[in-house]
Formats: C-alpha cells, structure tokens, sequence
C-alpha cells in the first residue's frame, strides 16, 4: 500500500474569507500530495500567492505561502492507496496537468456553481475542489454520487479512509518538515 495526502488550508485572505462566509466553512483550499513530505503540492489557486490572478493549476510553495500569509492554518490527511492507483495518479497529475500547466485556468465562473449544485464543466478549467476530486477519480482511487464539477472542499475531507495526520500552521508544519 501507498500514501496520499490531502491537504485543507484557510490563508485568510480576502478571497478565502469570501469563500468560507458563503460556504460556511473555514478550511475553503484542497491540495494533492504524493509524498509525506509535501514536497510537491498540487492544486488550483494563484500563481503568485501576493496577487488573486493569474490562477490556474499550481505547484504549491508552502514556504512561501507561510511566508506571505503567517497564520495560514491546514489539515492534512492521509489516505491509503494502492500501488497501482498511487501509480496511475502519477500519470495522470504528469501527462494531463503538470506537462500542461499552461493550458489551465482557474474555474472562476464554475466556483458558484458549486453552491447552487449545478453541474458546469469547462474544458482546461478547475477549482481546487474539482481537481482533487478530478485527478482521483480518474486514478480509481475514489468515487462520489456526484459530477466532479460538483464536489466542495468538504467532500474531499470527508472521505471515508482519511486519517488526520496534522492540524496546525504551516509554519509549524514546516519546522517538523
């Protein structure tokens, strides 16, 4: 068996503040790791953590986001995979998003979507939320009643298997790092 792990952050920015008020919930951010030590973090957001756009898919600097937003606060979980499905999300976060980050734009019209349950895909464009919940489906690793467009924050934490491993900063995560 392998590892994954699931990240939910609030940075408490304006966006994020935006986001928690009408989501009503505190942890709005959902990154994707293949490794316990979080070297690489993948998501939707800001490409510069200092400025809301550009956005689209993102490898997450958690030093520099500690840095720019001091009290940011995260949950980490864990999730137990297979060989094979830790495998196959490899390729999937390779072949469809890292080698065409380019491509990506953050879903912005979709976010709102999102809270009136309606259904919106666009091609090359993904919150946080639809991506994890994107690149693990297509891995067999989950599966939800739902379309993938559809999946908040809250769903990705609530999975089943997951097992809180951290709750704190991350600045204080990355002194145990």
């Amino acid at each position: 068996m392998k590892k994954i792990y699931i990240m939910a952050t609030y940075t408490g920015t304006i966006f994020s503040k935006f986001l928690a008020f009408f989501s009503e919930e505190k942890y709005i951010h959902i990154s994707l790791s293949l490794d316990k030590e979080l070297k690489n973090v993948y998501s939707f957001g800001r490409k510069n953590p200092r400025r809301i756009l550009p956005a689209g898919f993102i490898e997450e600097n958690l030093k520099l986001i500690s840095t720019v937003y001091t009290n940011s606060i995260t949950k980490i979980y864990e999730l137990e995979v297979t060989a094979k499905q830790h495998q196959t999300l490899k390729i999937v976060l390779k072949e469809e998003f890292i080698n065409n980050a380019n491509k990506y734009r953050y879903n912005i019209k979709g976010l709102p979507m999102i809270n009136f349950n309606l259904r919106y895909q666009r091609k090359y464009h993904y919150v946080c939320s639809q991506f994890c919940a994107k690149v693990l489906i297509d891995s067999g690793i989950i599966h939800f009643d739902k379309d993938y467009s559809l999946i908040k924050p809250k769903d990705l934490v609530e999975l089943e298997d997951l097992k809180l491993v951290y709750e704190g900063t991350i600045i204080d995560l990355l002194k145990q790092n």
